[in-house]
This record gives C-alpha cells, structure tokens and sequence, in this order.
C-alpha cells in the first residue's frame, strides 16, 4: 500500500480535479453570460438607435414648429407697430375734428346744413312731426300708423304736386 504522502497527495489531485472542473464550469457559464449580455447590449443598441431616431424626428418638427411660430410673431410685431402707428394717426384726426367741429368753421358747417335741410324739406312739402312714442309692435293693430302702401300713396300725389309756388 501506500504511505501516508502518497494518500495526501492522492487526496490533494482529487480535490483539485474536482476544483479545476468547477472552476470550468464556472467559466463556462461566466462565457454563457458575457455572450447574451453582449447580444443584449446589441439589442439595446438597435432599439436605442430608433428611439434616437424619433426623439430626433420630434426635435425637428418642433423646430419646425418654433420656426413657424417665430415667423408669425415677426409679423404680428410688425402688424402691432403697424396698428400703434394708425392709432397714434386716428388721435390725430380725432383731436384735429373735434377742434375744427367746436371752432367757428365747425358752427358755419351745422348752420349751412340745417339750411340746407329745411329747403330741401320746405320744397318737398313733407314736413312731419317727429313721433315721442314708439310706434306699436304690429302696425296693423295701430291705426294711427299709416302702412307701406298709404306711405306709397301719399308719397304718389306729393310728386305729382305743383312745386312752384307757397303751400
């Protein structure tokens, strides 16, 4: 038989046998893991790839969109000096009328068509008295309110009238 060196070292290969095939095991496993990590990570890569790609196509039409925006506030800018410009004009001619319609040229002006209004309604001959009530809701319910054909009528005979001499 063997001497006690020999058992140890009998002893000694056989566990490091046994270690050296599960380190192989281990490694085999650890080779297992990096290669689906890799082809995970490549996965990944390709996926990231077209999210990248939308993210991308979504920064584009927002600037698309930010363009179109500026381009319209541009113009609203000019369209608000535009507007400032008319109005600071319009306060001109406001102040301007009012001041020519209270001076002297402004009386002559209301004379002259009060002057005119009451020839054209004396050769007319229609003068009427204006109304202080409201005329009725249905004419026809009022009789004191002529119709469109009394009116007609009226108006008819008025314009056939002499307009030569004094009423």
């Amino acid at each position: 038989m063997h001497n006690a060196g020999d058992l140890a070292a009998l002893v000694a290969a056989f566990f490091f046998a046994v270690l050296v095939c599960a380190g192989v095991y281990v490694l085999i496993r650890l080779a297992r893991l990096i290669s689906e990590g890799t082809r995970l990570v490549a996965d990944m890569r390709s996926r990231s790839d077209t999210v990248f790609e939308r993210v991308q196509a979504a920064v584009d039409r927002a600037n698309q969109q930010l363009d179109a925006t500026s381009t319209v506030t541009a113009g609203l800018d000019e369209l608000n000096a535009g507007i400032s410009q008319l109005t600071d004009q319009v306060s001109a001619l406001a102040g301007l009328g009012q001041a020519i319609s209270a001076g002297p040229a402004g009386r002559a002006g209301a004379f002259v068509y009060g002057v005119r209004r009451a020839v054209a309604i004396r050769r007319a001959g229609t003068v009427r008295p204006e109304r202080a009530v409201a005329p009725a809701a249905d004419p026809a319910a009022d009789p004191a309110t002529p119709s469109a054909a009394q009116e007609a009528a009226v108006a008819g005979r008025r314009s056939l009238a002499p307009s030569g001499g004094r009423r």
